[in-house]
């Protein structure tokens, strides 16, 4: 399979009518430099409120019903004082439909948990939770473990990560028994590198789901000529009944802005949205991801996103931009990637790293 026929191959039928190959943009002859950016920070309001209804998905075998669209929490330090802006935020995401929000803790030492479950208070038990499950300031897993139950306000966490090889792990046997005591809905694992989930099922671990990245540029069910075929490991996923989680959509959050800008360059005014294009293009892919953990900072940022979902059918113009975007990434992936995520370029279709000269 062509590079350029991927996603009109791989949404048949789901796409906007007229959708074909020959309708590709031409590779943009402009070499673009990408410096990764912060997005801009405003509370003001430059997107509409989204109508319409957030589709939901059967998550796995756990008699659990996510929205597609999940709430990331990832928080950065310049942002952590506005707080009444970011429960507004919260609240105003669940009232769209979301349902799921991930959270992280400890992460650049912004501390969520305790701030969320105060957002997430008159909404608790209408909301799935998510964390990685990681223990901190000397505690032990099971005082971690109290500690996370006691800060959300809940006598259960939904889903819980945590990365493990081998069913003998003490901290996994401890989260296994939680979930025999309902304190734990559903335990999962991210996928960090294509043959850790594969080790993981080789041994006999029992999980519930997985979360991995997917996105418009390191996609992993990429059938082409270059690079590896990762299909199957989503293949396993669905075969042992597990749930699906993707992160990522947009390859990055310092990728994000350098994106949208290029986008603007591309589409020659166009009104044509990257991060809807993006998201639609996770909705159309095949993978049919159960939900799709997106980072929002701002209710522009929420009201863009959430677009997607109600509106899920992806147009010809969004799908020249995500080719154009992928061919002019294409030549500098490699620097924009921190070292921890230099790997997902094997992922990417038309990365140097998938040349015959880097494969070797």
């Amino acid at each position: 399979m062509k590079r350029r026929d991927f996603i009109a191959k791989g949404t048949a039928g789901a796409l906007a009518a007229g959708a074909a190959a020959g309708a590709w943009a031409a590779k943009p002859k402009k070499r673009y430099e990408f410096k990764p950016e912060k997005a801009p920070f405003s509370f003001k309001v430059t997107v509409p409120k989204p109508q319409g209804t957030m589709p939901t998905s059967e998550f796995g075998k756990m008699g659990i019903k996510l929205s597609k669209l999940g709430f990331g929490s990832h928080m950065s330090p310049d942002i952590l004082r506005f707080t009444e802006e970011r429960e507004k935020i919260i609240r105003e995401a669940f009232d769209l439909g979301v349902t799921l929000f991930d959270i992280y803790d400890i992460e650049q030492k912004c501390f969520q948990y305790e701030p969320m479950g105060r957002y997430l208070k008159p909404i608790i038990n209408d909301v799935f939770i998510s964390i990685s499950f990681q223990p901190n300031e000397g505690r032990t897993d099971e005082q971690e473990f109290e500690r996370d139950l006691k800060l959300f306000g809940r006598d259960h966490i939904d889903l819980v990560r945590f990365w493990v090889e081998s069913p003998d792990n003490p901290t996994f046997r401890m989260l296994l028994k939680f979930k025999e005591q309902g304190k734990v809905r559903a335990i999962g694992m991210m996928v960090h590198d294509a043959n850790n989930l594969d080790k993981a099922l080789a041994t006999g671990v029992p999980l519930d789901f997985a979360l991995l990245p997917f996105n418009f540029y390191h996609n992993i069910c990429w059938l082409g000529e270059k690079g590896d075929d990762f299909s199957p490991l989503i293949k396993t996923i669905r075969e042992k009944g597990m749930g699906l989680l993707t992160m990522k959509p947009f390859a990055g959050d310092f990728l994000v802005t350098p994106f949208i800008k290029i986008t603007k360059d591309l589409t020659a005014g166009k009104p044509v949205n990257f991060p809807q294009a993006a998201q639609r293009y996770i909705l159309n892919s095949g993978i049919n991801a159960d939900s799709t953990l997106t980072g929002m900072y701002t209710l522009s940022h929420l009201y863009e996103n959430v677009a997607a979902y109600y509106n899920p059918t992806m147009t010809k113009e969004e799908r020249e931009l995500l080719d154009n975007l992928r061919e002019a990434a294409e030549s500098s992936s490699q620097s924009l990637l921190p070292d921890h995520y230099k790997w997902l370029d094997r992922w990417a279709p038309t990365s140097p790293l998938n040349r015959p000269t880097a494969l070797g």
